[in-house]
């Protein structure tokens, strides 16, 4: 595993909001963000909330309105200049969102008032590394899958979404006279649900193909090939988020782990229809770049 003085994270966030900072007036688009920073944007979102405590967009908006702030304080400029050069186009919504932050109005702040929004410091203490969060390492050969994309996100989770698509996977293949299948579906989040509209967010239920025939209507998702971390999730779908958001903040974060680009992808073990909910398993899979393999993997 690579060696480094700081932490990897540490240096990413740092260099985020500098980014953000030079492009306040800009619409700061998560995927050219991502390139920009040389990061997955799969992780991007879950990487700097880890470090910093905050959801991108969230951080994004503070450093908007602060620079408002900064700006009117000083007195220069009013306050539709100052909403636009922080990048917001409805002067009703930055009045709202001032507001909110600063507990008063932002031409009060033009005409002298102080307001005070403390924020906290950006960069968390780094969490020691988890002695139980120890991945089992797998090679993955190029797997194709075929089920079905869907959109929507609600309560922390996919699990509606992925319950109706399996639903309506199962009819599929069944009307196909598929009545077994002899490998463990897959989930797939397509990219974070917290980068942008949450009903928008797509996600991935499917099987693998050499069990199906290839004439049934389905989507097709490949697993790439590399070095995966596999770790274990017990219990409800639901909770599942708790679990990954811990492998960020508690494996990635303080082992200064390189994650490939590309998504999670989730291994469904136990029949939720047969399993009490404390007892599902589930398989996370995290893509790992080579230059975080451990020597023993």
């Amino acid at each position: 595993m690579a060696s480094h003085s700081k932490n990897i994270y540490e240096v990413l966030a740092n260099r985020i909001s500098e980014y953000v900072q030079a492009h306040l007036d800009q619409d700061i688009i998560i995927d050219d963000l991502a390139a920009v920073m040389g990061v997955s944007k799969y992780h991007l979102n879950r990487l700097f909330q880890a470090t910093t405590g905050f959801q991108l967009g969230e951080f994004i908006q503070r450093r908007r309105l602060q620079q408002a702030y900064s700006l009117l304080s000083a007195g220069k400029c009013s306050v539709i200049e100052a909403s636009l050069a922080v990048g917001y186009q409805s002067h009703s919504a930055f009045s709202r969102a001032f507001l909110k932050a600063f507990s008063c109005k932002p031409s009060e702040v033009k005409l002298g008032a102080e307001c005070v929004w403390k924020t906290p410091n950006t960069l968390k203490g780094i969490n020691k590394r988890a002695s139980d969060l120890q991945p089992e390492w797998v090679d993955q050969p190029r797997q194709l899958f075929r089920g079905l994309f869907g959109t929507g996100f609600k309560e922390n989770s996919y699990k509606s979404l992925a319950e109706s698509l399996f639903k309506e996977l199962n009819t599929r293949l069944r009307a196909a006279n598929v009545e077994k299948i002899s490998s463990a579906p897959i989930g797939v989040s397509l990219e974070s649900p917290w980068q942008g509209d949450q009903t928008a967010s797509r996600f991935f239920i499917g099987v693998a193909a050499k069990n199906l025939p290839a004439n049934i209507a389905l989507d097709e998702y490949t697993w790439a090939q590399g070095k995966w971390a596999c770790f274990k999730h017990v219990g409800a779908y639901n909770l599942m988020w708790q679990t990954i958001s811990r492998i960020y903040a508690e494996w990635v974060i303080p082992g200064s782990i390189e994650l490939a680009d590309d998504a999670i992808v989730q291994v469904y073990i136990k029949n939720p229809q047969t399993t009490p909910e404390t007892e599902l398993v589930t398989e996370l899979y995290f893509p790992v770049k080579a230059s975080s393999y451990p020597a023993s993997a």
